[in-house]
């Protein structure tokens, strides 16, 4: 039937890796075992009393309280300055003003010059493999000046990895910006069958799901469990990947044509807006194409679903949407309900690892919502339509390695997101690839990685990754995307690393040495002599 498409999204990608059991905290009362009343009833009465206070008890998992260890990243950000430096979100006293903000410029950000406000989310799982990517998206929004606030969904956590979560964010993470949060929500990546029973596990449920939790659990958003409406649907979800980086602020706005690229065919008659609004969402084009008509959509959506009604010209041109995702938060929470939904129908007639997308573009297209695709939202695999490569080109090859390194959206236009979810190489020593970057690259005793050459898309006419058997000749046009990679991601990390160690190792000299290589992680290429 369908296949899923390593030129749409590799195989490597982690939102919610490596769940973990299902947490302890996140039990309802109900689901406890009742105590025996060998206690007075006042006695037993104020206990009750004292951990519904705590939040550790609530049916609902109410919303995030500084008092419950699930949430004490999860905060409402409307605090002063006091508060802040006073530890009120637990920042180590060392590092309180380390931040690449002010505290003035911190709150200007909490909206855009149009008095839009935004939030930033991604979904992962429990583990620490994700923190150096989750860290990155926090370094990269500061870094950029995102407006709004960025949140890490954090899916499947026990008790203990509660805990530990939330010191990782206090420590490493809250003081770039009060701007910042973290939400934790139960286990939801368990593939049940008909009777309930767990057959399985899909990881990928955790992004459609952490959402919805998110929209009806995070403070600022306002959600009315009544009513089931928001006291600021007008806010602006963008939900990325965890392994996307921000090279510019993203926003609502994609009228300027000079870093804006839609495809010729949607140009042409059928720009639905260049604003994002209620009503019309923007995401980026993805290599799906039509194939979600193609699955029972009876039995996904139902026999009346409007999904059915689609077109193929209209499937084409609006519901081929992957991250990053951008609506308005009425507009995500009904495609969140739904995509909540048709997922596990999805992965049960295709069980692979794009069900979830698809999944999506079926609950767009359900409820109508016409998608305005972007092509400059991302760059993820070099060479693939339907990606901001065109930006890329532009820059010379004399200049690439070192424009990466030190971008400006002044002086070449760039993509909104680096994806890192493919291997990148140029030459035979300069490589990247996610899956063997250590947790440990952001403490004060790692190395920083070396960087390459300034004039390496010049060197080379060829990639030779790590394992590969033989090189493979590369265009000049594929060494300049490959070298954008390579070059940006590497320095990406580095700078990560340094902006941590100069602010935290205060009690030891870091390690600020550039004599590591990303290749030198993977295991030694075997090379066939010609």
């Amino acid at each position: 039937m369908l296949r899923s498409r390593n030129k749409i999204r590799h195989a490597e990608d982690d939102n919610g890796k490596g769940d973990k059991g299902p947490s302890r905290v996140l039990t309802s009362p109900r689901q406890q075992h009742q105590p025996q009343l060998i206690v007075p009833t006042w006695i037993l009465c104020t206990t009750v009393a004292f951990f519904l206070f705590l939040g550790f008890s609530s049916e609902h998992y109410k919303r995030s309280r500084e008092a419950d260890h699930f949430h004490e990243g999860s905060t409402s950000a409307h605090k002063t300055k006091d508060d802040f430096q006073n530890g009120f979100r637990k920042v180590p006293d060392h590092l309180i003003g380390k931040s690449m903000l002010s505290f003035e410029e911190d709150e200007q950000l909490e909206y855009d010059a149009t008095n839009q406000r935004y939030h930033v989310i991604f979904s992962t799982d429990c583990s620490p493999y994700q923190h150096w990517q989750s860290y990155l998206v926090y370094f990269t929004a500061m870094k950029v000046r995102q407006p709004g606030h960025v949140t890490r969904i954090v899916s499947g956590c026990t008790a203990k990895e509660a805990v530990e979560m939330n010191k990782w964010f206090n420590e490493k993470v809250q003081f770039m910006s009060k701007r910042f949060h973290i939400h934790l929500t139960p286990k939801f990546s368990e593939v049940r069958d008909e009777t309930g029973k767990v057959v399985g596990d899909y990881k990928f449920f955790n992004k459609p799901r952490g959402l919805k939790h998110w929209l009806e659990h995070f403070d600022l958003v306002g959600f009315d469990e009544d009513g089931g409406t928001f006291e600021h649907p007008d806010d602006i979800v963008i939900l990325i990947d965890p392994d996307m980086a921000l090279m510019r602020p993203i926003t609502k706005d994609f009228s300027d044509e000079r870093e804006t690229l839609i495809s010729k065919r949607r140009s042409d008659g059928h720009i639905l807006s260049k604003e994002v609004k209620h009503g019309v969402p923007f995401a980026q084009t993805y290599g799906l194409g039509t194939q979600w008509q193609k699955f029972d959509l009876d039995k996904i959506a139902g026999e009346h679903s409007p999904a059915k009604d689609v077109s193929k010209v209209d499937g084409q041109l609006y519901f081929p949407a992957g991250p990053p995702y951008i609506g308005t938060v009425k507009d995500m929470y009904q495609i969140a309900r739904k995509w909540s939904e048709f997922v596990p129908l999805v992965h049960a007639q295709y069980p692979y690892l794009l069900a979830e997308m698809y999944a999506y573009c079926i609950a767009a297209a359900h409820l109508g919502l016409k998608h305005q695709l972007i092509d400059s939202l991302m760059i993820s695999n070099p060479s693939i339509g339907g990606e901001g490569w065109e930006l890329i080109d532009k820059i010379p090859l004399q200049e690439t390695c070192e424009f990466a390194k030190d971008p400006d959206n002044d002086k070449y236009a760039l993509p909104s997101v680096i994806h890192m979810c493919q291997r990148y190489s140029v030459g035979q020593d300069w490589f990247f690839g996610k899956r063997r970057i250590p947790n440990d690259i952001y403490e004060c005793e790692t190395p920083l990685f070396e960087e390459p050459p300034r004039d390496l898309a010049l060197k080379y006419d060829y990639k030779w990754p790590p394992n590969a058997k033989e090189k493979t000749p590369l265009s000049p046009k594929l060494i300049n995307q490959q070298t954008f990679m390579v070059c940006s991601l590497t320095r990406l990390l580095n700078d990560a690393s340094i902006f941590y160690k100069t602010a935290a190792c205060i009690d030891r000299k870091p390690n600020m040495n550039r004599s590591r290589k990303v290749a030198d992680l993977f295991v030694e290429r075997e090379k066939i002599n010609s």
